[in-house]
């Protein structure tokens, strides 16, 4: 015992002297909508070598919409708490905005400590027309189309971007290319974090340019389009990990949340299919590998912070658990996971307690409440991944059940 304990400590030493010695600079790239279906339907050669090279987490979870993921990134802080808002996506009809206290921004504190935060790409976090709200966030620069190209105007060759609080229009490039190549810009740059947030594979589905894909022609269908759009992504996301890692950045990949139901996904759902994705690793001191560690979108706050060598503190991401030792392959997980939706952003799920559809689950068993029906399902992920069979309704439920549903309860009783 003693020998083995000795080996572990020499095993978190060196993985820690690893990490001390890095640059300890960080790119962060969020994909939207890619969900777990198209992805094992739609050859990625880049995220393939990605995943040979780096770690995979395979049970990482996400908020069931847009917004609300980028927000428990932003501020590592659950979206019902009452200083945040946000179970939901923004949209036209609603003034919310993202707040910046009390809880503080990644981007800002990054800042505050004497470092260089940018970003590129997707925004969502408040109406298109606040351009200067990135920058209240603390990227600078802060460089992309703040919401989709449809409502924002334009398509995906042509489109109004922000540039730091001044609007220009790009006519004649591709957005994700241009995105990529703003990407490695920053990175040469040698910005200590920087976040990409591609749009694609989000809707409205395009065809994109025939040399960065090969789904064969017609592409006649919402399917089609959205592989050819995944392959370009694929295609372009190599590009900006080859510079990153060139540069000695470590890179942490995911995608937003599930499937969009234009395509068969459950997007906007607390099933595992709307909130059950996956994060990628690679850089100094991450062994390849597999990991099955619990993790979940509000952790990628503590996490950047501990990689950067910034303390948290009770203002900086509340909810956030750093997966460091899991990132050097030194074992362990949390608990549990949480994902919910509300209504739109910046309404109080309490308010309508019905619309709060909230999900639990730990290593085994995920209690699902108020989704598609009223009320609360459990289910065994180990013998049914698709969450047919609810537990509490089951003639013959396993042993033990009654206490693990109180368990689950009251976790989800703390928000």
């Amino acid at each position: 015992m003693a020998r083995a304990l000795a080996a572990l400590s020499a095993l978190i030493a060196a993985a820690t002297t690893v990490l001390a010695q890095s640059p300890r600079r960080v790119l962060l790239v969020d994909l939207d909508d890619v969900g777990r279906e198209i992805l094992t339907a739609t050859p990625t050669p880049e995220l393939d070598a990605l995943a040979q090279r780096g770690r995979t987490f395979e049970r990482f979870y996400t908020a069931p919409m847009c917004t609300a993921t980028r927000a428990l990134v932003t501020l590592g802080a659950r979206g019902s708490r009452p200083e945040v808002l946000c179970t939901g996506n923004v949209s036209g009809s609603n003034t919310y905005k993202l707040p910046t206290a009390p809880y503080e921004s990644l981007a800002a504190v990054v800042v505050r400590e004497g470092l260089r935060a940018s970003k590129v790409g997707k925004w969502h976090l408040c109406d298109d027309l606040e351009i200067l709200h990135p920058l209240d966030h603390g990227w600078l620069p802060y460089i992309g189309v703040m919401g989709n190209p449809n409502p924002s105007g334009g398509d995906w060759y042509s489109y109004p971007e922000n540039r730091s609080g001044v609007m220009a229009w790009v006519a004649g490039s591709y957005l994700t290319s241009r995105e990529a190549e703003l990407g490695m810009r920053l990175v040469e740059q040698g910005h200590d974090l920087v976040s990409v947030s591609f749009h694609a594979i989000h809707k409205p589905f395009h065809e994109p340019p025939a040399e960065l894909h090969s789904i064969p022609p017609p592409l006649d269908s919402d399917w089609k389009l959205a592989q050819a759009a995944l392959q370009a992504l694929d295609h372009e996301l190599g590009r900006l990990l080859q510079v990153a890692e060139a540069h000695g950045y470590t890179v942490l990949v995911f995608s937003d949340n599930g499937l969009a139901g234009p395509l068969g996904g459950l997007k906007g759902t607390v099933w595992e299919g709307g909130v059950h994705t996956v994060l990628w690793a690679a850089g100094p001191g991450i062994p390849a590998g597999t990991d099955d560690a619990l993790v979940e979108a509000v952790d990628l706050y503590a996490t950047v912070l501990e990689l950067l060598g910034i303390a948290q503190g009770p203002t900086r991401g509340p909810d956030s658990t750093s997966f460091v030792p899991q990132l050097l392959g030194l074992g362990g997980s949390k608990g549990h996971v949480i994902a919910e939706r509300g209504g739109p952003a910046g309404v109080d799920p309490r308010d309508n307690p019905a619309l709060w559809r909230r999900m639990v689950r730990e290593d085994r068993f995920k209690l699902v409440v108020n989704q598609t029906t009223l009320g609360q399902r459990l289910y065994d992920l180990w013998t049914d991944p698709l969450e047919t069979t609810d537990l509490l309704t089951a003639p013959s439920p396993p042993p033990g059940i009654e206490l693990e549903l109180r368990r689950l309860r009251a976790l989800l009783g703390q928000l």
